[in-house]
Formats: structure tokens, sequence, C-alpha cells
């Protein structure tokens, strides 16, 4: 007979709450860390910046949010993605809900570049759940070769 045990109506699980542990020990663990992704929110979602030679290339991962919730704006080379993640319908009383891991909300994450950036030429696309953003490099950051002339000529 186990020395403990949480009623059978209970409108969470055990995984519920261990995930929940898991979240806050992990926020614990990275203490003098910076946790920008998710200082202040509930979620915030992943993204992923790949630098190309005359860009940068976001993706965001952003299932379940619709293109119309998403508003992405840059200021100062910095990129911010903010938005929200509709709560579904809740489920009527005759049904119960075995696990809750999605999250829901408004999310806002901000990027920064190091170099300066086209700001007026900034794109976005939205497609089956991922959002990605383009943002060209400067020309004065992008850098040139120089030609070297011989001085013997």
């Amino acid at each position: 007979m186990p020395l403990f045990s949480f009623p059978s109506d209970l409108p969470y699980s055990m995984n519920d709450v261990r995930g929940e542990f898991d979240r806050l020990l992990d926020r614990v663990m990275h203490g003098g860390v910076s946790t920008a992704p998710l200082d202040g929110q509930d979620w915030a979602p992943r993204l992923d910046v790949i630098e190309h030679p005359d860009s940068y290339h976001l993706r965001v991962e952003l299932p379940g949010v619709a293109a119309e919730d998403v508003d992405v704006s840059i200021l100062n080379n910095e990129v911010t993605i903010k938005g929200v993640k509709m709560v579904p319908d809740e489920p009527p009383e005759s049904v119960r809900r075995l696990r809750g891991e999605c999250r829901y909300g408004s999310f806002c994450r901000s990027f920064g570049f190091a170099q300066d950036v086209e700001d007026q030429t900034v794109s976005a696309s939205f497609k089956a759940g991922v959002l990605s953003i383009k943002v060209p490099k400067s020309p004065q950051t992008k850098g040139h070769k120089v030609q070297v002339r011989s001085a013997d000529d």
C-alpha cells in the first residue's frame, strides 16, 4: 500500500506536477545565467538564428499560433517577435485532462545583432507553424574584397 496517493478525480496528473517541477528546477539551475526567453513568461517559442554572408535568417517555431497573432518589429538592430497562442476551448466537465504540457498565452522574444542591419528590408513569412524572418546586413557591415594592385607597374 503506498504511503501517499492522489484521488483519481483531481484535474491534473502527477506528470503535470512533475513537468512543472522540472521547469522550475531548470530555471533555478540557471542561476546567474540569463533565462531571457522565459523571464516573466509562461512560455517562449524556440528559435534558430543562422548567419549568411549577406543576411541573418531567424526560424521561430510557433505551432498552434495563427499568423495574424504574430507581430515582428525591428529597432536598433534588434528583432522582436511578439504574439499570443490562444487557449483552446476547455474540455467539458464530463471528460478529464490526463496531461497538460502545452503552453498558452502571450510571448515575446528578441534577438540583437552585433552588426548593423537593413531594417527597412526585413521580410517575414509564416508557413506550417514556422515563422521565417530574413534580416539583410547593412552594406557597410557586409565587407568587401579589396583589390591589390602592384606598385611595380
